[in-house]
């Protein structure tokens, strides 16, 4: 272990084999992530985790920004799709328009990394509004929404288009309902047979994995719900349970394997040093 590594693990209290929530759901999503894919990475928690990516596993990672930025090599961690920092050794600096048609459009989009305020049982996101979504004028609920959100971005364009598609969420009850208040985004199936996504003339995708701080989850083949397919180092199965608003099947659930020594440095040292992301925390209600 280098001396800088000590350091920093001085400075901010971890341990080169101790990790946190919100490292070990970067570590989960970026072995996720296949070498060679064309990605649709958002900023936040989805860049963290291929920016790890490109560094370990996927060198060949070609990452695409909505902004219309291809192939960075991330050294400085963005804030937003259009932050200068996101241009660094791009291969392309286009435009949004050249993002979704020259590219997704035409089905180069092999992968998004997606983010979202709620899940529901078959995959479907909600980052419109929650609550609601008219205003109290015209609403039949005699009030508006409790919250807006910011709204779809690429993110509709991006799950009607990718061959796959991660979610990576923080796991709290309120993210996980039954079904969403909005149907914003489309990941997974919209419902069991005549009401999946194929039903509704999305012809593309339909491969989901969702990652939580808690475990990891997969469609099941027949009937599109979301099941329990992997469970976190220390994590209590009923943990998961309780955060999820249906009856979670957790009759295949495998234990995931915890992040390396490697994978901690990488992530701490090179990804996130000011740990602008991994300093986060879930507000998750303990039980």
């Amino acid at each position: 272990m280098s001396l800088d590594y000590e350091t920093y693990l001085a400075k901010q209290g971890l341990s080169a084999t101790a990790f946190t929530p919100m490292e070990l759901l970067a570590v989960a999503v970026a072995r996720e992530i296949p070498d060679g894919a064309f990605a649709f990475v958002g900023t936040g928690l989805p860049l963290l985790a291929a920016t790890l990516a490109q560094k370990i596993y996927s060198p060949n990672l070609t990452m695409i920004l909505e902004a219309g930025t291809v192939g960075p090599c991330i050294s400085d961690l963005p804030i937003s799709v259009a932050d200068p920092r996101a241009a660094y050794k791009a291969a392309t600096l286009s435009t949004l328009s050249d993002a979704f048609g020259t590219i997704a459009a035409r089905g180069y989009c092999t992968l998004g990394i997606l983010g979202a305020a709620e899940c529901d049982q078959y995959g479907n996101l909600n980052s419109t509004a929650i609550g609601g979504y008219w205003p109290a004028a015209i609403s039949s609920l005699g009030r508006g929404p409790k919250v807006r959100l910011t709204g779809s971005g690429g993110a509709n364009c991006i799950a009607s288009l990718a061959d796959k598609i991660i979610l990576m969420m923080v796991h709290e009850k309120r993210r996980f309902p039954a079904n969403v208040s909005y149907l914003t985004t489309v990941a997974g199936n919209r419902g069991p047979n005549g009401e999946t996504r194929f039903d509704y003339g999305l012809f593309r995708g339909g491969n989901l994995k969702v990652i939580t701080d808690l475990c990891t989850l997969k469609p099941d083949p027949d009937t599109g719900i979301l099941v329990l397919d992997e469970i976190f180092p220390g994590v209590d199965i009923k943990d998961i349970c309780n955060n999820t608003g249906w009856e979670l099947d957790t009759t295949y659930a495998q234990p995931f394997a915890p992040p390396t020594p490697e994978e901690l440095r990488v992530l701490r040292l090179e990804v996130d040093p000011d740990r602008f992301y991994l300093g986060r925390s879930s507000k998750r209600k303990k039980n």
